[in-house]
């Protein structure tokens, strides 16, 4: 799929002021180099702290000596680096006036930082919150640090009631997702391919039962489902010679991938934003997923086909419908392009920008 890129016009990228925040940042596993939300950090005007990679004999130590303070944290996910952030950001805070204090992942690098406001003259503390409500419920289990929060950041508004009892509505900001909309593009060239090329990507809350019932309901037609995911799933499309499982793939190839299929397919258990639908939408593809608040938040009807929770019927009839009109898919790759231009990062980094002079 190929079309012209006329309305690709980008606000400039903030120039790099003084550093107005610090930002608790850091890389998850799975995520291509071009992906993911710490990727917002190259937007702002920022000091960076990021758990360790090479691990010093002195951060061993601390965080043997404080390993307790990670078993109490109140998430399964928040982990020695984590805590090692938290104490370079109270060094900061210590050293540095009129400073924010952002986490980009609240689910997985907050806990202690609040607890400074006892003894100092309170800064802005926000956290940037990710995970559906049933997942977050599971996944953090003392949501006391988070009264401390100043803005709790939400990239859906499905996770607004998470928060209102908590810190109140009046300190919860939804700002979507972005995507790096420079990188992610439509090809400049039509895809050369003899098949229709399905695009999976992903693990994280993806319905891999009704993927894998469609796939084999649509076995004998020209489409083909190309399935990047974790070979902790591989054996679930077992006897389906129309799917291909990649794994471990470049940047690169990724990028090539999105820009050679003909449509991304993606059901989901549930939802708040995900990085490979945006990524799909950047590079011009049409998309059939399930029917989510977290997923309407990015993409509506104009751009998608959207599918009922557990319903692979609704999901074969969405792709065998787009595989034979080609207009229809043309007109969604459009759309769906334009759609991710207004969540390029420099526009996300923008209200961001203008929530921490708020707090300021």
């Amino acid at each position: 799929m190929t079309f012209e890129r006329s309305g690709d016009e980008l606000p400039a990228r903030p120039q790099r002021a003084e550093p107005s925040a610090v930002v608790i940042s850091m890389r998850m596993s799975g995520h291509a180099g071009p992906s993911g939300y710490d990727r917002l950090v190259d937007y702002l005007p920022c000091n960076v702290i990021r758990p360790p990679v090479n691990w010093s004999f002195n951060q061993r130590a601390v965080a043997k000596v404080l390993k307790p303070l990670i078993k109490k944290a109140g998430s399964q996910w928040y982990q020695r680096g984590n805590l090692i952030c938290e104490l370079a950001a109270g060094a900061r805070w210590w050293r540095e006036a009129g400073q924010v204090f952002h986490f980009l992942y609240g689910e997985n690098s907050y806990c202690y930082l609040g607890h400074l406001k006892k003894f100092s003259k309170p800064k802005p503390i926000v956290c940037t919150y990710h995970l559906p409500q049933e997942k977050f419920r599971r996944i953090v289990f003392d949501t006391r640090p988070i009264k401390r929060l100043d803005a709790v950041v939400v990239v859906s508004t499905v996770q607004r009631d998470i928060f209102s009892d908590l810190v109140g509505q009046d300190r919860i900001h939804y700002i979507p997702h972005g995507v790096d909309v420079q990188y992610f593009q439509p090809p400049t060239t039509p895809a050369k391919s003899n098949k229709f090329r399905c695009l999976f990507v992903g693990s994280h809350l993806r319905d891999f039962d009704v993927f894998a019932a469609a796939a084999k309901i649509l076995r004998g037609k020209e489409i083909e489902f190309v399935v990047v995911t974790s070979p902790s799933e591989h054996d679930r499309f077992a006897g389906l010679d129309n799917v291909t499982i990649l794994n471990g793939i470049s940047d690169k190839e990724l990028l090539e991938l999105y820009q050679s299929s003909q449509l991304f397919v993606m059901p989901i258990t549930d939802a708040t934003t995900n990085n490979a639908l945006l990524e799909a939408m950047a590079c011009g593809l049409p998309t059939i997923t399930t029917d989510f608040v977290g997923i309407r938040d990015y993409v509506d009807e104009s751009a998608a086909i959207l599918t009922k929770r557990g319903d692979v019927s609704s999901f074969v009839d969405g792709i065998n419908y787009l595989y034979g009109n080609d207009s229809r898919r043309m007109d969604m790759g459009r759309a769906a392009r334009e759609r991710a231009l207004a969540l390029s990062w420099e526009r996300v980094a923008g209200q961001v920008t203008t929530l921490y002079g708020r707090l300021i």
